[in-house]
């Protein structure tokens, strides 16, 4: 199994898909969606297509030196986006929240299509083809709004990356805006405040 809900509002508005890091699994991100508690919103969990060993997943195959494969990733989310649309969620109420290798993933997903969603949330996360992100962009109308959000004492993925992805979005023309807070590699639960006002922003 590669995807699993969980109802948070019996009236369920907008949608989230939930990206877990390197090593997680399909329930890595329940307990950030139990504490979070999003109103209106239903969250949806998706688990890396890429075996480390029983029990943990990951969104990329390969190093730098071979390429990274992440089409079965990819393949996962557009299927994902497209059940949503048939059960009554449109593009503009679907949104991907990723965490680490979870964020890397949203960001090249979502400059790799040609069409928009809601917006994605990377969290502690960053850009792996930097010099060909401005030449890859298939998103025409840039609407898919980006939070990037980052603690300023991570020490496994440094806050300059997301201050990085933040520049390369913003120059390109999508609505993203970058939050930093005073923590280390995870998801603040002070955060909240931030992704609620952004899901629940038209």
């Amino acid at each position: 199994m590669t995807e699993r809900s969980i109802p948070i509002s019996k009236e369920s508005r907008k949608a989230i898909i939930a990206l877990h890091g390197w090593r997680g699994n399909l329930s890595s991100m329940e307990p950030v969606a139990n504490a979070l508690k999003m109103k209106d919103t239903k969250w949806f969990f998706l688990q890396g297509p890429f075996t480390i060993r029983p029990g943990e997943h990951s969104w990329f195959e390969g190093n730098e030196q071979t390429g990274w494969k992440y089409k079965e990733s990819f393949d996962l989310l557009k299927k994902m986006i497209s059940d949503l649309n048939d059960h009554g969620f449109p593009d503009h109420n679907i949104f991907i929240l990723g965490f680490s290798q979870g964020a890397c993933l949203a960001m090249e997903f979502i400059i790799r299509q040609e069409s928009s969603i809601g917006g994605i949330i990377p969290i502690a996360g960053f850009i792996h083809y930097k010099d060909r992100f401005k030449d890859e962009i298939l998103n025409k109308d840039r609407n898919t709004k980006v939070l990037l959000i980052h603690g300023d004492k991570d020490k496994v993925v440094l806050p300059e990356e997301s201050k990085i992805a933040h520049g390369l979005f913003s120059d390109t023309g999508f609505r993203a805006e970058l939050h930093t807070l005073s923590i280390g590699h995870k998801i603040p639960i002070q955060a909240k405040k931030l992704i609620e006002d952004f899901i629940s922003y038209d």
